[in-house]
């Protein structure tokens, strides 16, 4: 059995106790599949996993990615977000921000992800903006 995939790296069968999922009322409600962790993240289980491929000194290379983790969002990463022309795009670098994801395999992981798994996360990382303001979308 393979370990779970956590931003393209894989993670140990045991959760550490900095991130294990914890309920406090005084955060918004999630989405099904994703859970709050004791260090403020938000693990996103995936509904369809991505298969990701790559070629690693020359061997080509296949990870399925089944679970994102979603950060609060720092001030470079709204920059960032804000300064992008439209609202898709500008979801698409609210994510890579949050998830801590750049370059052709942010590209290439969030291109083919599922779309119902792209508003998921979208809307998991407007839960760190409060009221989901300045995304473009609307509460």
């Amino acid at each position: 059995m393979n370990a779970p995939v956590v931003n393209g790296a894989a993670t140990p069968a045991t959760t550490p106790a900095a991130t294990a999922p914890v309920a406090r009322p005084d955060r918004p409600k999630l989405p099904e599949g994703a859970e709050y962790q004791a260090n403020g993240s938000v693990k996103v289980t995936l509904q369809y996993p991505v298969e990701q491929k790559s070629i690693v000194n020359g061997t080509p290379q296949t990870e399925l990615v089944s679970t994102i983790m979603l950060n609060r969002l720092k001030g470079r990463g709204v920059t960032e977000m804000l300064n992008v022309e439209g609202e898709g795009d500008r979801i698409r670098a609210m994510l890579e921000a949050s998830a801590g994801m750049t370059g052709p395999k942010a590209d290439a992981l969030l291109g083919e992800m599922d779309g119902e798994d792209f508003l998921t996360l979208s809307r998991v990382a407007s839960t760190f903006l409060k009221s989901g303001a300045k995304t473009g979308r609307s509460s």
